[in-house]
């Protein structure tokens, strides 16, 4: 078996993340001053993000602690909502703003900056007890239109979430679900219900899907639900969402994660700068995501089975 194992310099840190480090406290409080590495901003961050998201605000607090970054998890729908309606100072999300959107904040004295930082995969999940472990995509349509011979219950996260936009968007292409679709609260609960139902079909990020105990280089996925494989007809085989094929974009669905922030906070461009920079980017590698902002070479590994 084939896998791929990502690795690079991981040494691109932003000026400003750079200058930043010297910052030392004064007697002013310096939870009070908007710096790059100090004061208070809310962050609205699309839920199927979460742990990796989680991971960059953890190491970003403990290296700041004159910095707070308050962030709310929740579909991708809202997270722009409160960006548009200037409740929050950065969002994190799976597309740039629109031209019109773009326009639209700056009619409100809203004017922001973006970046693609990181390059995941959606995975597709299955009970262990199913045997559809290998679908090509046009299988994936069928059972999302509901015109598969088989009945599946098919879960995402949220109907307002970015991987229900992508399925109707970059999948469907707009063409009509299937009335056997529902949504759960979060992506946790997509896992726990596909695991608990054998005619189960579920959509998740792949930060979700990974064993975060696992020490395997390429990575692991979950035990308690099946990871399918999905036919690339370019190359004619099956291709698991592993990192390496993302990056490759040998397996068919994936999508980017961007940072929107507002461009007169000083902390979003501090947060916004360690994201791209060399401690941001490994924790996106250690996500088993690709990292954007770094040169990355790709090795070819055998596993035996």
């Amino acid at each position: 078996m084939k896998k791929y194992i990502l690795s690079g310099a991981l040494a691109l840190a932003s000026s400003l993340f750079l200058n930043s480090c010297g910052d030392t406290p004064s007697s002013v409080d310096q939870k009070s001053i908007d710096s790059y590495t100090s004061g208070s901003i809310a962050i609205a961050a699309d839920e199927s993000f979460k742990p990796v998201i989680t991971q960059e605000v953890n190491v970003f607090d403990s290296s700041y602690p004159q910095a707070t970054l308050n962030v709310a998890y929740l579909p991708e729908a809202d997270c722009f909502k409160q960006l548009f309606e200037g409740k929050t100072q950065m969002i994190m999300v799976t597309r740039a703003l629109t031209a019109e959107e773009k326009k639209a904040c700056e009619a409100n004295n809203i004017y922001t900056k973006d970046l693609a930082i990181a390059r995941d995969g959606i995975v597709i999940l299955v009970n262990n007890k199913s045997q559809d472990s290998l679908m090509t995509v046009g299988m994936v349509e069928n059972i999302l239109t509901g015109k598969f011979a088989r009945k599946f219950k098919v879960v995402f996260d949220n109907q307002n979430g970015s991987i229900a936009r992508f399925v109707s968007d970059s999948i469907l292409k707009g063409a009509k679900l299937s009335e056997q679709v529902f949504a759960a609260r979060n992506s946790e609960e997509v896992i726990k219900y596909v695991s608990e139902n054998t005619d189960a079909i579920g959509f998740v990020g792949m930060t979700h899907a990974f064993d975060p105990t696992s020490t395997l280089g390429y990575g692991s996925f979950r035990k308690e639900v099946k990871v399918v494989s999905v036919k690339n007809d370019s190359l004619d085989r099956f291709i698991l969402p592993y990192q390496g094929s993302i990056a490759l974009r040998d397996y068919p669905f994936h999508r980017k994660l961007y940072f929107i922030s507002r461009i007169e906070s000083n902390l979003a461009s501090g947060f916004a700068n360690f994201l791209t920079s060399e401690p941001g980017q490994l924790i996106i590698n250690k996500a088993r995501m690709v990292p954007l902002a770094v040169q990355l070479t790709i090795r070819d590994v055998e596993i035996k089975p």
